[in-house]
């Protein structure tokens, strides 16, 4: 099973542009590429409360960045700085401003003197897990603009560098009882000869919290069910853990729009929640024949067994302590998406991931173990990814594709014509388009993209969230609207 996605970790700090080979050469293609998430635009020295913001956000995004003094921003025309060590000065102010203080190495801080003008930049490390903020807030880098994190934002975040800490506490108001003792049964069943041998001396309570399915409460010093015991073993999950119910949704189009054909809520413990809803994409996969020689070949629309890896990460590595968000498969006319609550773990970029370059570290260590040892569902630690695409290129369809922002999704397509939607202008499917590709958008870059005035891209933002097609997080300034 594939650990590399949201299960992730990785053995070196991503590197943020330029790091690597930084010349005269590196430098001019980086202004001749523009703003970027990574990359920012400065005329002049600015002041250290505008620089401290703009390093905080990219101090909290796992690339890191650079932003580079004496550049236009909507020109990119190389104008320099009168006073490049007042430049300097006001960096390193800047970094001492933002808590924790951004650490910046000997060489994070350069000039330059390009077409006969002088630059400065400064090369801000990518993010590593502390979570940095200035002025009171925490701010990240969204496109090319920096906002602050919501609340949920922040919590999801911090929940990342303590991947263990909601699966084995204790869930509220449940007993032991609780558990159901037939699939502790059928669990034990499936274990190794030798490991059953080490538990037959072994008490039912000593075994549970063995496996951390249970831990004593330090309130009564009862034994209590965790909340990894309760998603393995218990008799009702979703009763004390909603968020952990799995929705499955099969659209006649491309954006949701009209009404779905088929919509299931999928409850039960882990395994049940993986057949489940591996079964419902296996009943909507169309499937082609050709006729080669004197035999009959099926042609699915789908690799089944690529869409049930992705099912299977997105149960296993989603961040559970979101409450109130659940793992969505929605089958559209022209692409299956699998989307999982919960970005990639800090340090983890998407390069990296689809490179396979990533050391595998489970978000839910203890589910991950607890799966594994049934057989059918995690057979294939740390080459998933290279199974997914493999088994979407044995059937000529495109690489699925993997984006992060709130949510991990993982993207598989077709080769069927795309059912459009009704009912939507042109600069709303186009919203929608840039949402699954960045992962979401403020109602300013929705009118920089489209031209339209913040009122009128501010009412048509709303209406697609009225119509169910994007939800809306944060307030006032720091409002963007995401996929649901």
């Amino acid at each position: 099973m594939f650990y590399d996605i949201l299960a992730l970790g990785i053995n070196s700090t991503p590197r943020s542009p330029g790091v690597t080979a930084m010349d005269e050469a590196t430098l001019r293609q980086l202004i001749a590429g523009g703003e970027t998430p990574t990359v920012e635009f400065k005329s002049s020295a600015a002041r250290p409360i505008d620089i401290a913001e703009r390093m905080c956000g990219m101090a909290n995004n796992r690339a890191g960045g650079m932003i580079i003094f004496g550049i236009e921003d909507a020109t990119r025309a190389i104008v320099g700085v009168r006073q490049p060590s007042l430049t300097q000065d006001h960096i390193l102010r800047a970094s001492r401003m933002i808590k924790p203080p951004v650490s910046l190495a000997e060489t994070s801080v350069q000039t330059w003197l390009l077409d006969g003008h002088t630059l400065v930049s400064v090369e801000v490390p990518g993010n590593s897990g502390r979570l940095y903020q200035y002025n009171g807030a925490c701010f990240v880098r969204r496109g090319t603009t920096t906002v602050p994190l919501s609340i949920e934002e922040i919590n999801a975040f911090l929940n990342a560098y303590e991947p263990s800490r909601w699966e084995l506490s204790i869930a509220r108001n449940t007993a032991v009882e609780d558990l159901d003792p037939e699939a502790l049964d059928r669990y034990f069943a499936s274990r190794s000869p030798e490991s059953r041998a080490r538990q037959r001396h072994s008490s039912e309570t000593e075994m549970l919290i063995g496996l951390k399915a249970v831990a004593d409460d330090p309130q009564t010093g009862e034994a209590r069910p965790t909340h990894a015991g309760l998603l393995m073993f218990g008799y009702d999950p979703q009763l004390y853990l909603p968020q952990s119910e799995v929705v499955c949704i099969k659209y006649a189009d491309t954006q949701g729009i009209r009404t779905y054909i088929d919509r299931k809520n999928f409850v039960g413990t882990m395994p049940e929640l993986i057949d489940k809803a591996s079964s419902f994409l296996r009943q909507y996969i169309r499937v082609g024949a050709t006729i080669r020689g004197f035999y009959r070949e099926d042609e699915p629309e789908y690799p089944y067994e690529a869409l049930r890896e992705a099912v299977v990460n997105a149960v296993v590595h989603r961040d559970y302590a979101r409450s109130g968000e659940t793992v969505r498969v929605f089958l559209y006319s022209d692409r299956v998406e699998i989307r999982s609550p919960g970005a990639l773990l800090p340090g983890v970029s998407l390069d990296d991931l689809v490179a396979l370059r990533v050391t595998s570290v489970p978000r839910n260590p203890v589910l991950a173990g607890l799966l594994r040892d049934l057989p059918g569902y995690m057979e294939r630690i740390g080459s998933g990814i290279r199974l997914m695409l493999r088994e979407m290129e044995a059937l000529g369809l495109p690489p699925p594709e993997f984006s992060e922002h709130f949510d991990f999704v993982v993207t598989f397509r077709n080769r069927g014509k795309a059912v459009e939607p009704d009912g939507l202008n042109e600069r709303q499917l186009k919203a929608l388009e840039m949402v699954r590709v960045a992962g979401s958008i403020s109602t300013s870059e929705y009118c920089a993209a489209t031209g339209v005035s913040p009122s009128t891209g501010l009412r048509d933002l709303t209406e697609l969230a009225a119509h169910g097609l994007l939800v809306a997080r944060g307030k006032r300034r720091a409002k963007r609207f995401y996929l649901p």
